[in-house]
């Protein structure tokens, strides 16, 4: 995105490049989860679990940018590299589901085993900021509200059981999708140098597919678990943090 701006300021040598670091929190939004398995290739279960609910969890992340010095409507310009980490674990819930459920179609209450999911986003952001209370040891401003939107790729990894086995074992998937964001936030500078921020983030990603399959013993027979779980993820990020600017 940098290299893109050249061409609109060809001075752009003189700028602000940062790097700052934060933490806070993850607030996941309830979801639908399209579940499929089978055991030794026959459909056991397929349709969906409705309105799963995750864990709100820590962020916590760091990101390094660069704004001009050339004014655009009164702001200036920038652009960040910015990753993160949440974990919006699903715990042991009992949902309404509807499809085919052990094999019999229909509509049911049915409890689902607990899921530990991880979510690593390297993403860039397109920023534009204003500048409140310019001084001359503040000549960009004091306070910086800003804005921006992004996109980037998400890692997601779940880890869970099996269900139906003797002893059930343990499971895990990762799979890497596309999402976007926009964020929010204001900046206040302590030194010349040093500024802590507030900063609000939407996040949506496309679906993310896990898939499993390990074997085991039903009954004491042999048995093989195929399955497929399928959902996107919308998070809302509120966190704080501090950064340094050359």
């Amino acid at each position: 995105m940098l290299a893109c701006l050249g061409p609109i300021w060809p001075g752009c040598v003189a700028g602000e490049p940062y790097a700052a670091g934060y933490v806070g929190a993850a607030i996941t939004q309830d979801k639908d989860l399209r579940t499929e398995l089978e055991i030794n290739g026959v459909p056991f279960v397929n349709g969906r679990a409705h309105d799963l609910s995750f864990d709100t969890s820590v962020v916590f992340g760091g990101k390094g940018g660069y704004y001009l010095d050339r004014p655009l409507l009164g702001g200036q310009l920038g652009a960040e590299l910015d990753v993160y980490h949440f974990r919006p674990d699903a715990a042991a819930q009992r949902v309404r589901f509807t499809g085919l459920l052990a094999g019999v179609p229909g509509e049911a209450r049915t409890r689902l085993q607990s899921a530990d999911i991880e979510i690593t986003a390297v993403t860039a952001n397109l920023l534009y900021r204003f500048a409140l209370l310019s001084q001359p040891q503040f000549p960009r401003g004091r306070v910086q509200p800003y804005i921006g939107i992004g996109a980037g790729a998400f890692i997601a990894r779940l880890s869970t059981t099996t269900s139906p086995f003797d002893e059930n074992k343990d499971i895990a998937d990762t799979d890497v999708r596309p999402g976007v964001q926009a964020l929010a936030g204001v900046r206040w500078f302590l030194t010349h140098n040093i500024a802590v921020f507030a900063e609000y983030k939407f996040v949506q990603t496309e679906t993310f597919s896990f898939k499993f399959k390990e074997s085991g013993t039903i009954f004491g027979f042999p048995a093989t678990e195929t399955a497929r779980d399928r959902a996107d993820i919308t998070s809302h990020l509120l966190y704080g943090g501090i950064g340094f600017h050359w």
